[in-house]
């Protein structure tokens, strides 16, 4: 099996690749593992997921949403409790 994105053997790789990001609540679609490989896959979780996940719009949208990171956690925003 090779990688969908850099073409090499992805036969031994043990990772799957979630369609959609599991730190949006994502915890069925994924993809096989070997379909990506684990170097691509931690570069994307890295360099892609990660800045979109902390970007204020989506920890924003995931506080609202009570959506938990993969650690459990739901980010915290910063701005006024009004009563």
């Amino acid at each position: 099996m090779h990688c969908i994105f850099c073409k090499c053997n992805s036969s031994s790789s043990t990772s799957r690749e979630h369609i959609i990001p599991e730190s949006f609540g994502n915890k069925e679609h994924t993809l096989p593992p070997g379909v990506v490989c684990d170097r691509c896959n931690n570069y994307i979780a890295r360099k892609v997921e990660k800045p979109l996940l902390d970007s204020p719009y989506f920890k924003e949208q995931r506080f609202k949403m009570s959506i938990p990171s993969k650690r459990n956690k739901i980010p915290m925003i910063r701005g006024i409790h009004l009563l």
